[in-house]
């Protein structure tokens, strides 16, 4: 993965998208349970007008020599590689015994209680409640709002934002007594998909794909350059220095541009969709008044992206228009969202099939 400083602004739809597609805890036992999080840097100050504020996205670095699956003393071990180079964790193998937290370069047990701002690996607690906050019967507002334990009652599941999916290595909600970190959604890339974290970034900053291929865009992405971390204390590593190999890579500086460095807005009108309600095929007209890479996405009304119409694709100056089908998709309203350069418009359709 490669992960573009001069596009991430810090938003944190990485880190929320991770947690509900993954289903992990809320802190708790010192613990974040945080498989996307971030290392933030502040430098100066405002009163000097020289303050910097710097973020770091980070997760697991999937490492082509994880000390993680060096010193995980099970056989088969609970941590290993698959063919396709990620870092995986097997639930039924795993003795909860916390080596590969304790040598993960990026990790640190009790993450909370220390100065590290996170950890890549955490530990579910052997004598502690699976997602336990939803056991609380205590209300935020004394019979005004419902208690966590209502709420997880009601959704008749826990934790009541479930995404219910199945692998051969790890359960939709890990057991306790395991340790647990980012797998690069495998459930989602086994079905042709890529990361939630990916898909969910609103302003395409990160790149996931094929290492060995020359021609993939996070190749295409890194051969110009790039840095890795050493550690979870924001260090990275020095030229030649290979560390643990991770193959989490950063290019660019996360920093304001400055007046002269924003690119050109590039104004897009009149997104237009119809037939509106739908049932098969529709139309999507619009107009760039330049020249614009546009990407039109499908979401429904959680923010998902049901389909991409178009991705990445130039278009020239003038009107548009772009047939799409929505045959297999649910009834329901749905948004169409059109990104073109740095500006964007959106519409509601109805599918009725």
């Amino acid at each position: 993965m490669a992960i573009d400083l001069n596009k991430c602004v810090g938003c944190g739809a990485c880190a929320m998208a991770c947690k509900t597609e993954n289903n992990t805890e809320h802190q708790r036992s010192g613990e974040k349970f945080n498989w996307a999080d971030f290392h933030i840097q502040t430098e100066g100050t405002f009163n000097q007008g020289n303050f910097k504020y710097i973020v770091y996205p980070v997760l697991c670095n999937h490492c082509t020599d994880a000390p993680c699956i060096k010193n995980c003393p099970v056989t088969p071990k609970a941590i290993f590689k698959t063919a396709d180079g990620i870092t995986m964790h097997n639930n039924a193998t795993c003795i909860g015994c916390k080596r590969c937290q304790v040598d993960c370069p990026y990790s640190s047990p009790k993450v909370l209680e220390t100065k590290y701002q996170y950890s890549v690996i955490s530990y579910n607690n052997w004598d502690a409640h699976v997602h336990g906050m939803w056991k609380n019967n205590t209300a935020v507002i004394p019979n005004g709002t419902s208690t966590p334990e209502e709420i997880a009652l009601a959704a008749s599941v826990v934790p009541p934002y479930k995404n219910e999916f199945t692998h051969s290595d790890y359960n939709a909600v890990r057991p306790t007594n395991v340790t647990e970190k980012c797998y690069f959604c495998d459930h989602r890339v086994k079905n042709g998909e890529e990361p939630y974290c990916v898909v969910s970034c609103p302003s395409k900053a990160r790149i996931f794909g094929d290492l060995n291929d020359a021609s993939s865009p996070v190749s295409k992405a890194i051969s110009k350059g790039y840095r890795q971390l050493r550690n979870n204390k924001g260090e990275f590593l020095s030229p030649g220095e290979n560390g643990a190999r991770p193959n989490v890579f950063y290019i660019g500086d996360f920093r304001v541009a400055t007046a002269a460095e924003k690119p050109k807005l590039i104004p897009v009108e009149r997104l237009k969709v119809y037939p509106n309600p739908i049932k098969d095929d529709g139309t999507i007209e619009f107009i760039l008044s330049n020249s614009a890479e546009v990407v039109l996405s499908l979401f429904d009304l959680s923010g998902k992206r049901v389909k991409y119409i178009v991705l990445g694709e130039n278009y020239p100056e003038g009107n548009h228009s772009v047939q799409f089908c929505v045959n297999g998709i649910k009834n329901g309203t749905y948004i169409v969202h059109l990104l073109a350069g740095d500006r964007s418009l959106t519409a509601n359709i109805i599918v009725s099939n």
